[in-house]
């Protein structure tokens, strides 16, 4: 999402397309005839080109095109887009796929009349430098490389000079994948491509118009994913975008196999991959992922920034019918997963557990508008915040129904993120669906029960899954810790930090700076002073749920990093080799939880800093003493 002033709508021409036609990106309304072609959705299943003798030949023409992202009858873009020659255009541009000893010749066609392209990704992999190919209006150039090392690339292509801070036009890029001698296990691969420009505020709210896609469409008309239960699911993940993506499975942890980008990819051996529900994809990255659905039901994979999946981003004049029972109320960057009947992996020890949870609507000058309770009498003050909600506390293998009141004016449903769960009970509204049970709308008034099961000891949040940009801001959000059949809770040892913001505006894209005000920890703006003493282990678990935004950690005495010991990620402990001394920890996206140990070994004051720049950050003291007072 854009937050921009008002700015100039972009006009386009309406000449046929032709090879000498000069033409402007715009809006296409929804079936509108047209002289261009059609831009198909890539899936990603079928590599362009052709073999011959070891040598895959290929041809791709830069054209201009009409992009439905949702269907062919939906509304539309006029963009530029990437065709194998004697094809129709795609989007994502054409797959090239190969096995590593492989030689590519490739012709790149520029049929744009006032438009040099420059190629980027057509080289050899890995490389240090991106290697360029510059086509003039009305050019052809051709260039033939070895394709290198197995792994997970992509190729993108720049038009006119430069990258523009008004425009994002990467639906020009395409995977690119090496695979080993002999081929690869079965596998799929999923594009994520941003188209943005700048439009008038009184035709579109934010001001922009914008297509977030996965292999070229937008939810709720995105693939969807049927694997059975006890099926091998292997994903290569490219984000051909700038921005960053954390990328959000429901229900099921994913192991990552490896992280690269546009010239390299780092294949992770089986000791080093870590599982994780969320992995924060930066700019122009890579990822391959697998996973196993041990369940049934309908979930979701999706980018967690909240602005990537808002309904908002949706074109102007789209139809909502025949999808209210379809998750309508996101959109974006989302897929759908159908997992076929079988059998279930949940575990339940000894007599469920029953809760109460409120969803509360203050008054309008709190300062938050929203926020749990598990009190229906709750009311906020200076000393008892609204926000972040009650931190739940849970046993493992104990099954823990959770009733949610509904007390606010906007209907709302709760996700319990990071959970292994059934799917009924995972909180996408209208969605999550199995044994014949859907989680709802929970509306004004209103109540569902949804039944936890807790599969492991951890690190876990819940938080809306409805209007999410508002709803998270307005403080529907808390942490759900998991602990142990034979662990308990030890507050003065075991501290939990989550980052939330209080409107959706905490961010400008016009300074590319965060508002600290808009911004809070533990829903507090000044953090309270923590007591330790030398040689006692603390446990620190951070979370993130702001709507945008990926922070970071570290402790310092003074000027000097005290190193803190990364313990696990998303409610999963790392693996061994994993678990190391930090001077700073690693940025956490949105939906990411981390946990880290602290062992001071000298007495004085600590300072622990949490947050996003240098501008926009924490600071909580704490004072170590070398040993306790006697009482």
């Amino acid at each position: 999402m854009r937050t921009s002033a008002l700015l100039v709508l972009l006009i386009a021409a309406t000449m046929p397309a032709t090879f000498a036609q000069s033409l402007h990106p715009r809006l296409v309304d929804p079936g509108a005839p047209t002289d261009l072609p059609l831009a198909t959705a890539n899936d990603n299943r079928i590599p362009a080109g052709a073999l011959n003798n070891g040598v895959l030949e290929l041809t791709l023409d830069v054209v201009w095109a009409d992009w439905r992202v949702e269907n062919r009858d939906g509304p539309g873009l006029r963009v530029v887009a990437v065709a194998e020659s004697g094809k129709a255009p795609m989007i994502p541009a054409p797959l090239i796929r190969v096995e590593t000893g492989t030689s590519i010749r490739v012709g790149i066609r520029n049929t744009l009349r006032d438009s040099t392209i420059t190629v980027f990704g057509l080289q050899s992999r890995p490389s240090g430098t991106p290697g360029s190919l510059v086509v003039e209006p009305a050019a052809t150039r051709t260039i033939t490389f070895d394709a290198g090392e197995p792994g997970t690339y992509f190729y993108w292509i720049q038009l006119g000079a430069g990258p523009s801070l008004d425009e994002e036009r990467e639906q020009l890029a395409g995977a690119f994948i090496i695979d080993p001698r002999g081929g690869s296990p079965l596998d799929r691969v999923f594009v994520m491509n941003v188209f943005s420009m700048p439009i008038d505020t009184t035709l579109h709210a934010y001001g922009w118009l914008e297509a977030l896609t996965i292999n070229g469409l937008s939810w709720p008309f995105t693939e969807r994913s049927r694997p059975a239960v006890g099926d091998t699911v292997r994903w290569r993940v490219i984000n051909a975008s700038q921005r960053d993506h954390p990328m959000h499975l429901h229900g099921f942890f994913y192991d990552v196999l490896s992280r690269g980008s546009l010239l390299d990819d780092t294949i992770y051996e089986l000791e080093d991959r870590r599982k994780v529900v969320t992995e924060t994809m930066s700019g122009r990255s890579t990822m391959a992922m697998e996973w196993i659905p041990t369940r049934p039901g309908n979930w979701l994979f999706h980018c967690h920034l909240s602005f990537h999946v808002a309904p908002d981003i949706r074109l102007p004049n789209v139809s909502e019918t025949g999808h209210e029972n379809h998750g309508a109320h996101m959109a974006g960057l989302v897929l759908g997963i159908e997992v076929q009947p079988g059998p279930s992996d949940l575990i339940s020890h000894g007599a469920p557990r029953h809760l109460t949870l409120h969803a509360n609507e203050y008054a309008p000058d709190a300062l938050y508008k929203y926020g749990f309770s598990l009190d229906p009498d709750f009311q906020p003050d200076s000393l008892h915040g609204a926000v972040p909600g009650p931190l739940l506390m849970l046993k493992q293998y104990q099954t823990t129904f959770v009733t949610v009141e509904n007390h606010m004016s906007i209907p709302t449903g709760v996700h319990w993120h990071g959970l292994e769960l059934d799917s009924w009970s995972d909180g996408v509204p209208r969605w999550s669906a199995s044994d014949g049970r859907v989680s709802p709308v929970i509306p004004p008034g209103g109540t569902f029960t949804y039944k936890l099961s807790l599969m492991r000891p951890g690190t876990f949040i819940y938080h809306s899954h409805l209007d999410d940009v508002h709803q998270l801001t307005g403080g529907l959000y808390g942490a759900l810790l998991v602990f142990a059949e034979d662990d308990a809770y030890h507050p003065e040892t075991d501290h939990l930090f989550i980052v939330g913001w209080k409107s959706p505006g905490a961010f400008s894209f016009n300074t590319f700076e965060y508002d600290l005000n808009e911004i809070e920890l533990n829903g507090r703006t000044e953090q309270p002073v923590q007591h330790a003493v030398v040689g006692e282990t603390h446990r620190i678990r951070i979370i993130n749920i702001a709507p945008s935004g990926s922070i970071s950690a570290q402790m310092l005495k003074g000027e000097t990093p005290v190193p803190l010991t990364a313990l696990a990620k998303d409610g999963a402990d790392l693996p061994e080799n994993q678990r190391i001394a930090l001077e700073i920890t690693p940025e956490y996206g949105v939906g990411e939880t981390a946990d880290f140990a602290f062992s001071p070994t000298e007495p004085g004051t600590y300072e622990l800093v949490i947050g996003y720049t240098p501008k926009a950050r924490w600071h909580q003291r704490w004072e170590v003493v070398a040993s306790h007072e006697p009482e």
